[in-house]
Formats: structure tokens, C-alpha cells, sequence
């Protein structure tokens, strides 16, 4: 069986019995994969070591797209790999693998389009750079001013959006199957997708913030035009809920893929 759930951001409970998702009893012959912000590569250390030794230890295959917050540096340093008819990387041995942009795969019969990758909304106090002479003042008057910021290759990474070179082998890879595809996974949503996640907000009285339209969010712009699937799984935006019959956006959740 095949799940699928959300942003874990380098927490993990949801993956032990008992996790607070409700998570099934894993089997070796499960799958779960992250449509991403998985938060796994971030920092060497201890603490990553540990991580890597728990999935290491787990029956299920743990996939995952990459999200906004991965150190894609890290992410660099595991060489690419051909798995399931896609590029892979493989980060824990056979346990924890990452599905590269742009890629399809035949899993379990079924075929997977993966494309990670979002633009960060939480720097609107900016990204600071440690190479700057001026890093240590603008440092100070980002921590005084309230506004989330980030550091550049330590909390944020330029790698989180395509570039157009991922893009255009995207559009080979699906032109290749006649743009069909079972599923989709990725980590954020089309621009219409995100309107109509701004109108459900707005209706509820929760509309806090607009979300930002960039390259990434046209290119799927682009594929909800000629793109044929079952169903679209994407995370980033913290919610668990069907934005329409198509469209799944995941956090907490882990569901089973809708079998059609």
C-alpha cells in the first residue's frame, strides 16, 4: 500500500505506533510518501545520525519530494541514481529515498509524476548572508524587528525554486508518457490552486496572508492545462483538506492514494 502524507519539518512522531496522525501499521510492503518539507537533511550531526539510524530501522520505503525547507546543499552530496524509471537519491539506503523534479515513476503500477520545490513565505524580514560585512548589525535588526527572516545556505536555500533547465526536463519526461500520469506529487500548488485555497480561507475568516505566484506555480499553471491524473497530493500550506475532487492538499494526514 502506498500512503501519503505532509510536512514534517525534521519531526517524525507521525511515523511511530501511536503517531499523532493516526498512522496505519507500516509493513514492509508500505510505502509513504512526503509531499515535502520532510526536514530530514538539515544539519549534520547527532541529531541527523539518529534520524537516519530510526528510518533505517523501519519496515516501510519512506519517498519524499523535496520542499522549501531542506538544505539542498546537503541534498548535492548524494549522488543521482535511476529508480522506478525516475532520478532518485538515495539518503538512507533503500529506506528513505528522494524523488527528484520533473521525474515519472512506475510504483506499484502506477504512474507518478514528482516536481518539489516552493517558494518560502516566511522571510518577510528577509534573507541575511554571513558573507556580508554587515551580517552581524542586519542580523541584530532582523531579531528586533518581529519579521521572520532566514540565512542564506543555513535556513535557506536558492535551490527551493527550479530552475529552467528541471523544468524543461519535465516537460520531456511527460511528453514522453503523452502527459498521463496516475498521480501527481509535488509540495505547492498551481496559482489557480492557491486562489481557490485563498477563497475557501477568505470564506472561513481566516485569510491571513496572499500566496505569492512565481515560476513553479506557473509551470503547474501550465501542466493543469494538458496534464491527465487521478488525483494531485501537495503540501506547504499547513492544512489537511480536498480543495476540490482533484486536488489534495495534505499536512497531519496519511492517507492511502485514491485508487481509480
Amino acid at each position: 500500500m502506498i500512503y501519503i502524507t505532509g510536512d514534517c519539518h525534521g519531526r517524525f512522531g507521525r511515523f511511530m505506533s501511536g503517531g499523532f496522525s493516526c498512522c496505519p501499521d507500516l509493513t514492509e510492503n508500505d510505502t509513504v510518501i512526503v509531499c515535502g518539507d520532510l526536514g530530514l537533511l538539515w544539519v549534520k550531526g547527532e541529531s541527523f545520525e539518529q534520524d537516519c539510524e530510526f528510518f533505517a530501522k523501519q519496515s516501510f520505503t519512506l519517498l519524499w519530494v523535496q520542499g522549501n525547507h531542506e538544505n539542498y546543499n546537503m541534498i548535492d552530496e548524494y549522488p543521482v541514481e535511476k529508480w522506478h524509471g525516475g532520478k532518485v537519491r538515495h539518503i538512507v539506503r533503500d529506506k528513505v529515498i528522494l524523488l527528484e523534479r520533473g521525474q515519472v515513476f512506475d510504483i506499484e503500477g502506477k504512474r507518478y509524476f514528482t516536481f518539489g520545490g516552493a517558494q518560502s513565505h516566511d522571510i518577510s524580514g528577509g534573507v541575511l548572508d554571513k558573507d556580508d560585512p554587515l551580517f552581524e548589525h542586519k542580523y541584530n535588526l532582523a531579531m528586533g524587528s518581529g519579521r521572520p527572516f532566514r540565512i542564506l545556505n543555513t535556513s535557506w536555500w536558492k535551490q527551493e525554486l527550479p530552475t529552467d533547465t528541471e523544468i524543461e526536463e519535465a516537460r520531456v519526461n511527460l511528453e514522453s508518457c503523452d502527459y498521463k500520469v496516475d498521480y501527481v506529487i509535488t509540495h505547492c500548488a498551481s496559482n489557480t490552486i492557491q486562489l481557490k485555497l485563498e477563497d475557501i480561507k477568505r470564506m472561513q475568516g481566516r485569510l491571513h496572508e496572499l500566496y505569492a505566484q512565481n515560476i513553479l506555480t506557473d509551470f503547474f499553471e501550465e501542466l493543469e492545462g494538458k496534464l491527465e491524473y487521478s488525483m494531485w497530493y501537495f503540501g506547504h500550506y499547513h492544512e489537511d483538506m480536498y480543495v476540490d475532487t482533484k486536488h489534495r492538499l495534505i499536512y497531519y494526514d496519511m492517507v492511502p492514494v485514491v485508487w481509480n
